[in-house]
């Protein structure tokens, strides 16, 4: 037997992974806010290094720079060091020598500190601006990807060490071994009813095979007359009982009543299925005006890139509260309610640019007083009226948070159902959805 792969990121591996991309997204951060809010002071230099990488390239080209420095601010000295790469070439300092340098650093945390040419905007180009607004985004994808993973392996692991080893048994057969053949549980000799199911069990006339009454050869282990498995005693089915609950039919009385189809496996996947894509669409609002409003700054004059920059957070975090409001939304429990009242009525807007410029529509409201009291109002504009037209006053609905969509109890009278999952609106004879070929709430 082949032993499974263990893909589980090794712990030491999994804290040094995390460790790169929280420092990578501090040095981003760090970065943009020293740019945006620091201030800078005066500091001394007093260990400095260039390197050439590489010996093929010109003097002054591709090397790694080391800086140590100090600088005074609220009365206070601090230190700092930085390695990084570029093309400038200073000497080396000697022992004791140094030189000034301009050191940015937060008023109110000066700790975080690092000199001004490594985080003024001006100095470091489009480029790299657009690379620290980046690169924090993707390492908190990465960093929540290799979390989730890890998180996942770990409760695959717990899983299977709770469960046990199923025991291995080995049965050696024989002529007087006999099994029922509607559970598959041994039969004794002298059994009357199957011990695992009930099933009634019949003793053979030895030679005829139960089943069709075809005679046997000696020896034989199955009837050549119908093929079934020839055995000392035969089990014989019980008859079904007749106080099952019978289907639902589709039509007439069948359809009053809200469904429980909302319980299934298939229903309950597909839930799922819109609540991911629900969060993926979420996090696309958020970071496009997070990352596009800052680049547009960049690239128009004017357009200041502070400006942007703040208008861009303010817009994601608008975009993040709307949007967790609603995904909150679908976790509030199921209701039922009765439709008490609806009106439409003529409404305008004003649609922007001149004065007169206004749009008039119609609004269509049904109002629904819920079994707990409270008043619930579906809002509806122009021609995307459909509940409006498919429930009357009177009617008895349930609302199904984790879609946003309502069910009618009574729908014995209609020609339509809308489907649950993706709204589409079916013949009342289909069983399942034509556009999203979910189950329909019948």
């Amino acid at each position: 037997m082949a032993k499974k792969k263990n893909n589980k990121i090794p712990l030491p591996i999994f804290i040094l992974i995390c460790a790169v991309l929280v420092f990578v997204m501090y040095i981003s951060l760090s970065t943009l806010t020293l740019a945006i809010w620091g201030e800078s002071v005066m500091g001394t230099v007093d260990s400095y290094d260039s390197r050439r990488e590489d010996m093929t390239a010109q003097e002054n080209r591709s090397r790694t720079i080391s800086k140590g420095y100090w600088f005074m601010a609220n009365g206070k000295e601090y230190r700092g060091y930085v390695m990084y790469s570029s093309d400038e070439a200073w000497p080396n300092l000697d022992e004791s020598e140094t030189r000034s340098e301009r050191i940015s650093y937060l008023s109110f945390l000066p700790y975080i500190n690092k000199p001004s040419a490594l985080c003024e905007l001006r100095s470091m180009g489009e480029v790299a601006i657009i690379y620290h607004i980046l690169s924090p985004v993707g390492c908190l994808l990465l960093l929540l990807l290799v979390i989730r993973t890890q998180k996942k392996q770990t409760k695959q692991r717990k899983r299977a060490a709770r469960k046990p080893a199923a025991p291995q048994i080995i049965e050696t057969r024989s002529d007087t071994d006999m099994f029922c053949y509607n559970c598959g549980n041994k039969i004794t000799e002298g059994m009357t009813f199957c011990s695992s199911c009930g099933t009634k069990i019949q003793a053979n006339a030895p030679g005829v095979c139960t089943a069709c009454g075809a005679e046997l050869p000696e020896g034989a282990e199955f009837c050549i007359g119908c093929g079934a498995a020839v055995n000392l005693a035969v089990p014989q089915p019980m008859e079904p009982s007749r106080a099952a609950a019978p289907a639902r039919s589709q039509g007439g009385t069948g359809l009053v009543g809200f469904s429980d189809r909302y319980n299934c496996p298939e229903i309950l996947a597909a839930a799922q299925k819109n609540k991911k894509s629900s969060i993926g669409c979420m996090w696309i609002l958020v970071f496009v005006p997070l990352i596009g409003f800052p680049i547009a700054g960049l690239l128009m004059d004017d357009f200041p890139f502070g400006e942007s920059l703040l208008i861009g957070i303010g817009i994601a975090l608008v975009m993040l509260t709307v949007n967790l409001l609603a995904l909150r939304r679908t976790k509030q429990p199921m209701w039922e309610g009765v439709v008490v009242n609806k009106y439409s009525k003529e409404k305008s807007e004003h649609r922007g640019g001149e004065d007169d410029n206004y749009r008039t529509y119609t609004e269509y409201t049904t109002i629904i007083n819920t079994d707990a009291g409270k008043k619930k109002t579906i809002v509806e504009k122009d021609s995307g009226r459909h509940m409006y037209d498919y429930l009357s006053i009177g009617d008895r609905v349930r609302f199904h948070p984790k879609f946003g969509t309502y069910e009618k109890y009574d729908k014995s009278k209609d020609r339509i159902i809308y489907c649950n999952v993706c709204s589409m609106m079916n013949p009342i004879q289909n069983d399942r959805c034509k556009r999203c070929n979910n189950l329909l709430f019948k």
